[in-house]
């Protein structure tokens, strides 16, 4: 099994920017013509680009973490492996292969990883191979979200962020950052994924002081600070939301979709 962080919830990429996929997200049905779905790859650079496309299953726990397992018996993908010539374009192909009828939505995610390529023995050279994970829900009909807060407190987090990279050798030192906002709880009591960043939430609460906070904010914004947001039926996520207002740790509530 391949783990992976919380970030690649949405999608992971390394920093090269040798390709561009769209779309990020897909959501295909079980069966019938909603069960295949396409997935453009482009080219950017000026040479060949070699890349494969599998399939995994993706199982999300509470923290975000994403745990991968192969899942290519559960789809068909045309091609799985070509050689896209520079600035060009490559369409990839996948469908669903039914088994059992489906009584809730299923997450899996399309790797899209470039090839290594063979390297002069004799010269000290590091590779470094990009990937994107498309997000691929496969959703029956008749299935909703049933998003529950369970939990919500403010609290004040420390997070420490990478070194910059760019900087010298010397100069790359990682730093450590202290935030304000909220950590919530949801729990997914439906039968199809629930996007928690794709929709607006009001953050109400007590400042320090004794006074009343209240905050709604969109879709966009949620978007921008817990991402796609994906909470599994039957299961759980916990997010951290900044909120610069210094709020008490109780009295927390959360409204979504408002």
């Amino acid at each position: 099994m391949l783990a992976l962080a919380a970030a690649t919830l949405a999608v992971s990429a390394s920093p090269v920017e040798a390709a561009r996929v769209t779309p990020m997200t897909v959501e295909m049905a079980p069966t019938g013509r909603g069960s295949t779905a396409r997935i453009e790859v482009t080219n950017s650079e000026d040479r060949n680009l070699p890349v494969e496309l599998r399939m995994y299953r993706g199982d999300v726990n509470e923290a975000g973490e994403l745990t991968l397992t192969p899942a290519d018996d559960k789809f068909v993908v045309f091609p799985p492996q070509v050689v896209i010539a520079p600035n060009a374009q490559q369409v990839f192909r996948i469908q669903y292969l039914p088994g059992e009828p489906l009584t809730k939505s299923e997450v899996y995610y399309a790797a899209v990883t470039q090839i290594p390529v063979d390297l002069d023995p004799t010269i000290s050279r590091i590779q470094v191979v990009m990937r994107f994970n498309v997000l691929v829900n496969v959703v029956p009909d008749g299935t909703k979200p049933d998003p529950v807060v369970t939990s919500a407190k403010a609290l004040v987090r420390e997070t420490v962020v990478p070194p910059d990279e760019r900087l010298p050798v010397e100069q790359q030192k990682p730093k450590t950052v202290t935030e304000r906002g909220v950590e919530v709880r949801i729990e997914n009591r439906g039968t199809r994924f629930f996007a928690a960043g794709r929709t607006g939430w009001t953050i109400a609460g007590t400042r320090e002081d004794g006074t009343a906070f209240s905050e709604s904010r969109t879709a966009g914004r949620m978007s921008d600070a817990i991402g796609f947001g994906l909470v599994p039926p039957g299961g759980a996520r916990i997010f951290f939301v900044p909120v610069e207002e210094p709020l008490r740790a109780e009295g927390v509530s959360i409204k979504i979709g408002e």
